[in-house]
């Protein structure tokens, strides 16, 4: 009996081992790490280690189980349950991919096979996006005094176009990731920075503490074309839409150089990404939100909730009533928070300094319905974004756009508005097109990877669509036939094989299990010998 019983412990012994799959870098762990955490973590880019081969993953394998283990990383701010609606871009690994890559770490970080190893997707070196059009750098480095001042200077930049250009996407390139603390862009069509900047002509740029300081020039006026902070995306317009730098007008940065005690040199760069005018059909348009009367008591949280305003005034941005400085009151601020016209909201930039905690931005229609537009719980300077829903998102005419930020001050020293890295702000631009019909359903990504000439249409039904966790594929064939089912992403990347073999004529079904994917669009892609057919779907 004993006997017996051994060998029954060495056989099942033997049925474990055999079902522990070796989980291995190259076949299992290179692809997460290639396509979900290099595209920051390689040289010049902002993560502070490389992930480009075996040697430099596996070097800190305990650290990514950590960080992957308790969402640290990737980072993604929003809270992805606030709104029905997902966000572009959305960083995040699956339940199944967190414990891939924790049982290989518990299994030792073996290598693998190389031949499985992943391909290394195509990055443009000087970029995150990929090859620039236009190149505007610096002409030569930037001297930052090491006297633990903050110092903000704004650059010039003659464009030279010599037509309206329309931009796909525009990226800031900070040289000294260490001594930038954020940058502004905007166009001026004025020609009031570049003479501002040739008042000083031995030292590149000119002083500006307090946006562009163009004078003449209203704040309201300014076309304000995006923005860096550190963990912040660039601003990319796919599909139709795109930004206008009209013909002749100067290029702006205003880059904030944190204090130090000792000197720097930068000489960043800003890449232009721009599309035919033929392709162009709505402009993108931008309203900047801006609140100048924040103010957050020693030692309190502090809560400022504020609608956005489509008064026109400077002082409208110190909230209504009246105005003073030095005891004067310099004139009086209004209020007008009723959307002027339908909206199909594009993007929004959420913003403030050291103090933030978190952000809330929300529409309230007429009726009184509520629309969720984005929740950032746990506010992180060093982790900022510029967030834009997967599709345009409808405000209804009439509509109070609100947002809430809360400041955690534990100093004691009362804080208000400023530039200074001491200070805080209550800043959002938010940029959106004039409303129309159908505009909920038109998807915001790229779309170039996937072939939509190859999509027909068929007899294919997904059930239920949006889904949560299970989709049912329901489709005819007249014929016995061999069919490859395929998954996708939005992007046209493929996720996985669902199916690879031959199925009877009749009515058939395939059941998807997909409540490890994130939220957002998908394509179902089946192929047979002659022809290619597609399917979206909505995971929730």
């Amino acid at each position: 009996m004993k006997q017996h019983g051994l060998l029954l412990l060495l056989l099942l012994s033997v049925i474990v081992l055999g079902q522990t799959e070796e989980i291995t870098f190259t076949k299992d762990i290179s692809s997460i790490i290639y396509n979900k955490c290099t595209s920051c973590h390689r040289s010049g880019e902002s993560g502070p280690m490389s992930f480009t081969s075996y040697e430099e993953v596996a070097s800190l394998g305990g650290m990514i189980e950590y960080v992957t283990q308790n969402n640290y990383m990737p980072p993604w701010p929003p809270d992805p349950d606030y709104t029905s609606h997902s966000m572009l871009g959305e960083r995040f690994l699956t339940p199944s991919e967190k414990n891939l890559i924790s049982q290989w770490v518990k299994q030792g970080l073996p290598e693998g096979d190389p031949v499985l190893e992943a391909d290394m997707p195509i990055f443009t070196e000087g970029s995150s996006i990929g090859e620039p059009d236009y190149v505007f750098q610096l002409e030569e480095e930037y001297f930052i005094e090491g006297n633990n001042q903050d110092d903000y200077r704004v650059f010039v930049f003659p464009t030279g176009f010599t037509e309206d250009t329309y931009i796909k996407a525009i990226e800031f390139r900070p040289d000294n990731r260490e001594a930038v603390h954020h940058a502004l862009m905007m166009v001026d069509v004025t020609g009031t920075g570049a003479e501002q900047d040739a008042e000083s002509p031995d030292v590149l740029g000119y002083e500006s503490f307090g946006g562009f300081s163009l004078e003449g020039v209203s704040p309201n006026d300014y076309v304000f074309l995006g923005g860096y902070a550190p963990g912040m995306n660039p601003v990319v317009w796919n599909g139709e839409l795109g930004m206008k730098i009209p013909a002749g007008a100067d290029l702006l940065c205003q880059i904030h150089y944190a204090p130090s005690s000792v000197d720097e040199w930068d000489q960043s760069s800003i890449n232009i990404f721009t599309k035919p005018a033929s392709e162009v059909e709505r402009e993108v348009q931008m309203k900047m939100w801006l609140r100048l009367d924040i103010d957050v008591p020693a030692n309190t949280e502090t809560q400022i909730e504020a609608c956005l305003n489509f008064s026109n005034s400077f002082l409208d941005m110190f909230g209504p009533g009246p105005v003073q400085q030095f005891g004067q009151t310099m004139g009086y601020g209004e209020m007008n928070c009723e959307l002027p016209q339908d909206w199909s909201l594009l993007g929004i930039l959420p913003h403030s300094h050291l103090m933030g905690k978190s952000w809330e931005v929300y529409a309230e229609t007429p009726s009184g319905e509520i629309l969720p537009i984005i929740k950032i719980p746990n506010w992180d300077f060093d982790w900022q974004g510029f967030y834009y829903p997967e599709y345009m998102q409808h405000i209804p005419a009439g509509s109070r756009i609100e947002a809430i930020a809360t400041y955690d001050n534990t100093n004691n020293f009362n804080m208000g508005w400023g530039e200074l890295t001491t200070d805080e702000m209550f800043f959002c631009p938010i940029y959106y097109v004039p409303y129309e019909e159908g505009d909920e359903n038109i998807y915001l990504g790229a779309q170039e990877e996937t072939n939509l000439s190859e999509i027909e249409i068929l007899d294919i039904e997904l059930f239920p669509n949006p889904a949560n966790d299970l989709i049912e594929i329901l489709y005819n064939s007249d014929i016995n036939q061999q069919l490859n089912w395929e998954l996708f992403d939005s992007k046209g990347k493929k996720i996985e094989v669902i199916s690879s073999k031959n199925y009877k004529s009749g009515r058939n079904s395939i059941k998807l299990d997909i409540k490890d994917l994130t939220r957002g669009m998908y394509f179902i892609k089946m192929q047979t010998n002659n022809k290619v057919l597609s399917r979206v779907f909505i995971k929730n």
